[in-house]
């Protein structure tokens, strides 16, 4: 189902210029297909200097507390007081990598200058979770997700999407999308997911998200790692496998079977 979904992507965010990536970890597990919209001239910038994608939760937790204080200087016991870190860490670690990203530098002994504001690399992230009959499961990962993007969706196999359709107040409740997949329609809307934000604040989950995904995407890659489920690879079922590198590429090995979910 995931490369007839990447096809069909358009649909679900139309009007935007999107990028599709797969497997990209978010702060609570890993949707199925991240579409994106980057801001291109942020990505620009990025693209010059590979060490300044944030893709560590920590990191990203200190720079929005850098970013709420809106201070000239700090110190790393002042931002223990706003994140669940303790000043030594930050100050030894996190600081230190933030300074290689170019958002701090080191004033004096124990104090440190912002020198950068941050700009988020994306316009919008939508995340969805692709399922050919297990809605349920769908449906708790699809809301899961939703904390680091702007509008999350789960895409069920049209001959199996009946009991999600049945349940579609949960998903307009939930503020989640459900849509199918038909192999000659292509995807069709059930719930229309309600945007997240009205306002550009800074959201660590959103942004770290959108960190990872541009880190991929600056890498010529097109999917995070892809892992074994319980020690075997899993693939598609038909169809070549769009988040390998080589989309054509035979797998070799034991051990490879095909997905249920995929």
């Amino acid at each position: 189902m995931l490369a007839p979904i990447s096809n069909h992507a358009s649909r679900l965010l139309p009007g935007r210029n999107i990028e599709t990536l797969f497997e990209v970890q978010t702060s609570a597990g890993i949707p199925d297909i991240v579409l994106i919209e980057f801001n291109e001239s942020i990505l620009e910038e990025r693209r010059k200097h590979p060490s300044s994608f944030i893709i560590d939760l920590a990191d990203m937790s200190v720079l929005n507390a850098l970013t709420a204080m809106n201070a000239e200087t700090v110190t790393a016991a002042t931002l223990a007081e706003k994140v669940p870190f303790s000043s030594k860490y930050i100050g030894a670690r996190i600081l230190p990598r933030l300074m290689e990203c170019g958002y701090v530098q080191k004033e004096s002994r124990g104090r440190w200058q912002v020198v950068n504001c941050y700009v988020s690399t994306a316009k919008y992230i939508s995340t969805l979770e692709v399922k050919i009959n297990d809605w349920r499961s769908g449906y708790s990962q699809t809301l899961r997700h939703r904390a680091s993007a702007d509008e999350s969706w789960l895409v069920m196999d049209s001959t199996h999407s009946s009991q999600a359709s049945a349940h579609r107040e949960w998903f307009e409740r939930a503020g989640i999308g459900l849509a199918t997949l038909h192999p000659r329609d292509g995807i069709n809307h059930i719930v229309t997911p309600r945007t997240k934000r009205t306002k550009r604040n800074f959201d660590v989950y959103r942004e770290l998200l959108a960190e990872r995904a541009a880190h991929l995407y600056c890498n010529g890659k097109v999917s995070g790692t892809i892992g074994l489920v319980f020690g075997v690879d899993l693939t598609t079922t038909t169809g070549p496998d769009p988040r390998r590198s080589d989309a054509s590429e035979r797998h070799r090995g034991q051990g490879v079977v095909h997905s249920t979910t995929v």
